[in-house]
């Protein structure tokens, strides 16, 4: 009788206990979206003007971003109903999503006042104003704008748009602004630039400098550095940083190129022979090889290297006429130095004694 009480006991707890309902989330997959908007658009196709169809495909526009095909809904939303806060801001979104930045500012200007657009989007309005090059204009929008915002944002869109507008002052001005708050940010490399473009090198070096010890710049920019580094009589430092892709058969052709232009024959000479190295097959390292000896006046090595050319491939005209023109030079350095050893030695002139 005890246990049979326990188990009725305990089946009453167990049947008394609330339990909570489980809230089941269907699973959107990824093309859930896409084909919802299909089956929308089929159904508009034949009721066009079913309201509650176009409500569900705005939704679904902004679930997938805003594809094209959504500005037939909202023409229509806004052709039964008017123009609402929330339509307004939809059109916006669309616009800013396909770039069309004249629709987006005419919006912007027609229905600024009523809905209150000026202060909120501030920033879509110039950004359009600066993609239609309506440079004055724009001019006057961000100088408004940056009166009442100067945080690290705001400045960095400003600049942003002033390098948009080819204005270099400005933006020189601004990307000062923010280096002073952030020097590591993405825009220093065009400030960098912008100021040893405007003859500033030693701060725009700086300004490059500190990007490039923090780790900021990609090969390619890493690159270009170098290049302005070597331009401005930087030689070795630009070498020192396009080093680190030797590998790369462009970088080997300029750090040689380099190498040449200041007279350092011999470390120009090696970097073209590790490209050989590296695939013997390859014709234009050998080339340049040749070429470097026969400006050094080293023709008998340049020789090797045109040779070798030609058994590589014995139809290479160009090989075969740079071995041409190389042995005309030294058939004709030949020929003055034979000159020069048969040239008829100076009559001595015998000296006249002086009798007192």
């Amino acid at each position: 009788m005890r246990g049979l009480s326990i188990i009725l006991f305990l089946s009453f707890i167990a049947c008394s206990s609330p339990q909570r309902d489980k809230i089941v989330v269907p699973e959107l997959h990824a093309g859930f979206y896409n084909e919802a908007m299909q089956r929308i658009n089929d159904e508009l196709e034949s009721d066009p003007g079913n309201d509650k169809l176009v409500d569900q495909k705005l939704f679904y526009c902004e679930q997938l971003g805003w594809p094209t095909t959504c500005i037939s809904a909202l023409d229509a939303h806004k052709n039964k109903h008017g123009m609402t806060n929330q339509l307004v801001e939809q059109y916006i979104a669309y616009y800013r999503r396909h770039e069309r930045y004249q629709l987006l500012a005419d919006l912007i200007d027609r229905w600024s006042e009523e809905y209150d657009l000026g202060e909120k989007y501030a920033k879509e309005y110039i950004e359009c104003l600066t993609r239609l090059g309506r440079k004055e204009f724009a001019t006057i929008k961000l100088r408004k704008y940056l009166v009442d915002h100067q945080s690290l944002d705001d400045l960095l869109f400003a600049s942003r748009q002033y390098l948009k507008l080819r204005d270099t002052a400005l933006a020189a001005y601004n990307l000062g602004k923010v280096y002073q708050q952030d020097p590591n940010q993405e825009l220093m490399w065009n400030y960098g630039n912008l100021l040893i473009g405007i003859g500033h090198l030693e701060f725009g070096f700086k300004v490059l400098d500190n990007l490039l010890d923090q780790q900021l710049l990609d090969k390619d920019q890493q690159i270009e550095y170098a290049r302005l580094l070597n331009g401005n009589g930087r030689g070795t430092i630009a070498r020192r940083i396009v080093k680190s892709f030797i590998s790369q058969d462009t970088i080997t052709y300029l750090l040689a190129e380099w190498y040449k232009n200041e007279l350092l024959l011999d470390s120009a000479s090696m970097i073209l022979q590790e490209a050989v190295v590296r695939d013997s097959t390859d014709r234009k390292p050998i080339w340049k090889l040749g070429r470097l000896y026969e400006d050094r006046g080293w023709f008998s090595t340049s020789l090797d290297y045109f040779n070798y050319l030609v058994e590589m491939n014995p139809s290479d005209t160009l090989a075969i006429q740079r071995i041409d023109l190389i042995q005309r030079k030294i058939a004709y350095l030949q020929r003055l130095k034979l000159e020069e050893a048969n040239r008829l030695p100076l009559k001595e002139l015998e000296s006249k004694k002086i009798e007192n």
